[in-house]
């Protein structure tokens, strides 16, 4: 005999057929705004009353053990394998099937199938309750359901942390030792030269990130950065902080911590000021086989790998030099060191000329913490001094390497920007928060 309950699937389905029959028909694009709102609205709502069938599904197989029939050794594999859902997932709807089935929390139940809260509320609510007394679950249970009508899932999770810490302190405690323990950050270079950042924080760890990230990365005018990339910015200028200051001095030598680039002298002067690359020298033993740029491989960078050309000699323009010489049976043959970066000292004097913003033309970025560069680029005999040196932010001094410009200070203390290609950029003419007094114009 075919089920009340299977007939009122097809009925379901046969719904869904119709919907999105008319979709693929345009019907979408004759409603107004607040038709699309409340068709959200209603697919939201019935999409969890749908979460309370499968869950009510899932807790009568789990119950039964049915799952074996189909040669699955638990219910949660069972279920990975219908619903292509990951391990960790279908494990988690398992868990909440069960605290449902077993009837500890009748309002998120009944709530769910009602619509009044998603899937992922009712998770929240039945792991927040796992293995607690009834009891004591039927004090927070009203709370927590009214808050998920009305809130997202992080709220929930919020009054559940509480509540389990209420519940068993030492419990709580000691799950916060756990999340301490999973905390770690991991880096690894890709195929294409970048490098992939993962990890995990714990509460605090977090918190003191998110708070010194956000002070480093502020959002000023122009800036057309993605909120990500403005973080990562921020992140590069609190580590290049650090190595600037508090690394040097704890290691005695005043010098700036090591990263280390193995670079050719081809590589470190294949390109002056000018931003434009030296004449091209045939591939040795093959003239067919074409030309290399500046007969350079490139450079190599620790921890890392192969970079540009262009990316060595900007993280050398702010760097200390040292070149070895290496002899044909690879031994040391010569050593020599030259301070190339711009020491604290002479950028404090740099933003007390400047101004502490970027010197490019209408960037408003702040530059306490920027690079140094050689105006007059250290690999066309420029000297590391002050009259010789700004201020831009990371994202513009990648430009005046990587991207081919090169910048000017003007007599009057202004800066203007040039592309290999031609192009132009500034003066301002009045820049703001420089400490010179803005240009008068000529009568």
């Amino acid at each position: 005999m075919y089920s009340t309950t299977a007939s009122a699937m097809d009925s379901v389905v046969g719904a869904l057929d119709s919907l999105q029959t008319g979709l693929a028909h345009g019907g979408i694009r004759d409603l107004c705004h607040d038709e699309l709102t409340a068709l959200i609205v209603a697919a939201r709502r019935a999409q969890a009353r749908l979460e309370s069938v499968i869950l009510a599904a899932v807790g009568e197989v789990d119950a039964r053990g049915s799952h074996v029939h189909e040669g699955a050794l638990t219910s949660s594999a069972w279920l990975r394998h219908h619903v292509r859902a990951t391990g960790s997932s279908a494990a988690a709807t398992v868990r909440t099937a069960r605290i449902l089935r077993a009837g500890v929390l009748p309002l998120t139940a009944a709530a769910l199938a009602d619509g009044a809260i998603s899937g992922r509320h009712a998770q929240v609510i039945a792991g927040g309750v796992d293995d607690t007394p009834p009891e004591a679950v039927a004090l927070i249970e009203a709370e927590v359901v009214e808050v998920a009508r009305e809130a997202d899932v992080r709220a929930v999770a919020s009054i559940m942390k509480r509540f389990q810490h209420a519940l068993d302190p030492d419990g709580a405690d000691e799950a916060a030792m756990r999340r301490y323990d999973r905390r770690g950050v991991s880096f690894a270079s890709t195929l294409d030269g970048s490098v992939a950042i993962s990890g995990l924080a714990d509460e605090v760890s977090g918190a003191l990130l998110q708070t010194a990230v956000d002070a480093a990365s502020p959002l000023v005018a122009g800036d057309s950065r993605t909120a990500a990339q403005r973080r990562l910015d921020g992140l590069v200028d609190i580590a290049r902080h650090y190595l600037d200051t508090v690394a040097s001095r704890q290691d005695g030598s005043g010098l700036h911590a090591q990263v280390i680039v193995t670079v050719d002298a081809a590589t470190v002067a294949g390109a002056g000021s000018t931003g434009k690359p030296t004449s091209g020298v045939p591939v040795a033993g093959d003239p067919a086989a074409g030309y290399v740029c500046g007969g350079s491989p490139g450079a190599t960078l620790s921890r890392v790998g192969p970079i540009t050309g262009s990316t060595a000699r900007r993280v050398a323009c702010d760097a200390q030099l040292t070149t070895v010489t290496i002899g044909p049976d690879g031994e040391v043959t010569r050593t020599r060191t030259d301070r190339r970066y711009f020491t604290p000292a002479q950028k404090r004097v740099m933003i007390a000329r400047d101004g502490d913003r970027c010197i490019w033309p209408w960037c408003d970025r702040p530059v306490a913490w920027a690079d140094g560069h050689h105006l007059t680029w250290w690999s066309d005999l420029g000297t590391t001094t002050v009259a010789n040196g700004g201020l831009p932010c990371s994202g513009h001094h990648t430009s005046l390497h990587e991207g081919g410009w090169s910048a000017e200070r003007l007599p009057d203390g202004r800066y203007v920007v040039r592309h290999r290609d031609g192009r132009v950029l500034g003066p301002e003419p009045y820049p703001p928060g420089c400490n010179r007094p803005p240009p008068h114009r000529r009568q």
